[in-house]
């Protein structure tokens, strides 16, 4: 079941038992409270009654005393003049009956029928009086019993008032509580639909984006519609969307890197051993040549040290990667021209000139991998470059207190449409130079690593045929 049905179920049957529940105890705490009101009339109107007959009786006998007259029989006395006892009462809804000792009816003016055992009648004294409330003819009747005692002789009354009334008042009330509950509930019923429906639209349409993006479609987000606990989760809800949307667009990115760097990983490996496979099955077919056999073998090492300079690459790589470098404080004018000296040779070699130019500053760093880093930018400087051009490496503090690590050459440069991909892996814009070259277009992405995690930047500034300038900067300190 919806939230929103059970939110509407919950309210309209909470509602339906309390006002039901409170509505029939309101009718019959009035109708106890009429019947108590009218139990209580009718045992005063029985004493009332009775004190009147008991003073009467009493009157005529001192009368007949003084007149020196015949007394008068109790029972006759009660039969001439107790209808006159009933003159103050609405005749139809008050009577009287008057049994003497034996059980004879001496009295009475009611006219039904009395079916059934008479508890009401078993009193004992004229202070006992009991009374019952019974159904005669359809009719509920009180009957009230008190003992009158006249010159000796006892005669029960009983006061007999119609409650039909306060029935038929109480069953109205019932009648008239269900009409009105029946309009309640269909007019609490259409309203608590409407306010629910209304009050949980922002949950529905939580629904529905979270179905909309589970099916793919990460840029949808959920219009807020307000500013209560539905409307912050609603906002909530855009925001783990918008991460949602960013760590797919990074797990699609990283994927498409992935197999970007395999399928340029195995053309790397491929170009070298074909070569490797064509020199070695010439020298195995062919009669043996000096010149044929001394070349051969120089293009068979030359390729395997290509292979061999991919491997120490993607060690570098890997190694990189998945390092967690441990920063210690190092002089970094000193790793720089450590880094110089180093690759001195190779630049003799290439009849390249070296312009070192760096200032000395302590920083937290894995130094280690700052002279990979450094050893990668001169590499790639000397790749692009001609003999007898010059490369610039300088080191020097920023304005913000960062230092910035320069490497400038007066290469071939990269078409500036490339160069936001030459930090990825296996990455070469230039064919002619990578040929030329043999580079597996790893350098920068490693100095690309090694920078990220020193928490750094690096920026690349490049004109065809008039050089780079590869830039790496790193902060002061690492709070």
């Amino acid at each position: 079941m919806k939230l929103w049905l059970k939110v509407f179920w919950c309210t309209f049957l909470l509602f339906e038992v309390l006002f039901n529940a409170s509505s029939f105890y309101l009718i019959k705490h009035n109708f106890n409270q009429n019947l108590v009101r009218e139990v209580d009339r009718g045992l005063a109107d029985q004493h009332i009654l009775s004190d009147q007959i008991e003073a009467n009786w009493s009157y005529i006998n001192n009368l007949n005393q003084l007149l020196n007259t015949a007394k008068d029989d109790a029972g006759d006395f009660l039969r001439r003049n107790a209808a006159k006892y009933l003159s103050s009462y609405n005749p139809g809804k008050v009577s009287v009956e008057i049994k003497d000792a034996g059980g004879q009816t001496v009295f009475t003016n009611y006219a039904d029928t009395i079916a059934g055992q008479r508890p009401e009648l078993e009193v004992k004294s004229p202070s006992d009086t009991k009374y019952i409330i019974r159904s005669v003819s359809h009719k509920s009747v009180m009957f009230v019993t008190g003992l009158v005692r006249l010159s000796g002789q006892d005669f029960k009354l009983t006061y007999i008032q119609d409650l039909t009334d306060i029935y038929e008042d109480k069953n109205e009330q019932i009648r008239n509580f269900i009409k009105i509950n029946i309009g309640i509930t269909l007019i609490l019923a259409a309203g608590l639909y409407g306010l629910i429906r209304f009050l949980t639209r922002s949950i529905r349409m939580l629904a529905k984006s979270a179905q909309t993006i589970a099916s793919g479609q990460y840029t949808h987000r959920v219009h807020v519609l307000s500013k209560d606990e539905v409307g912050l989760l609603s906002e909530q809800f855009n925001r783990m969307a918008e991460a949602i949307e960013e760590k797919v667009n990074a797990l699609e990115t990283s994927a498409s890197n992935k197999e970007r760097f395999i399928h340029y990983l195995t053309h790397e490996l491929k170009t070298p051993l074909t070569s490797i496979i064509g020199y070695a099955d010439l020298l195995r077919a062919t009669t043996y040549n000096e010149e044929v056999f001394y070349k051969s073998l120089d293009y068979i090492y030359g390729e395997g040290k290509r292979l061999e300079r991919l491997a120490f690459k993607l060690m570098d790589l890997i190694l990189v990667e998945n390092s967690q470098p441990r920063m210690t404080a190092e002089d970094i004018g000193q790793v720089l021209e450590r880094t110089a000296e180093f690759m001195r040779p190779r630049l003799e070699k290439e009849e390249i000139h070296l312009s070192v130019t760096v200032e000395p500053l302590i920083l937290p760093m894995e130094k280690d991998l700052i002279q990979i880093a450094a050893t990668n930018l001169i590499d790639n400087s000397i790749k692009a470059s001609k003999a007898g051009s010059s490369i610039v490496l300088h080191g020097y503090r920023t304005e913000d207190a960062r230092y910035a690590i320069e490497v400038q050459d007066e290469g071939i440069g990269i078409p500036e449409q490339d160069i936001a991909k030459v930090l990825e892996p296996f990455f070469k814009g230039d064919p002619i130079r990578s040929h030329t070259n043999h580079g597996a277009g790893l350098g920068l992405a490693i100095c690309s690593e090694i920078v990220r995690l020193h928490k750094g930047e690096i920026h690349i500034d490049s004109r065809l045929n008039k050089g780079t300038v590869v830039r790496i900067i790193l902060p002061g300190s690492y709070n």
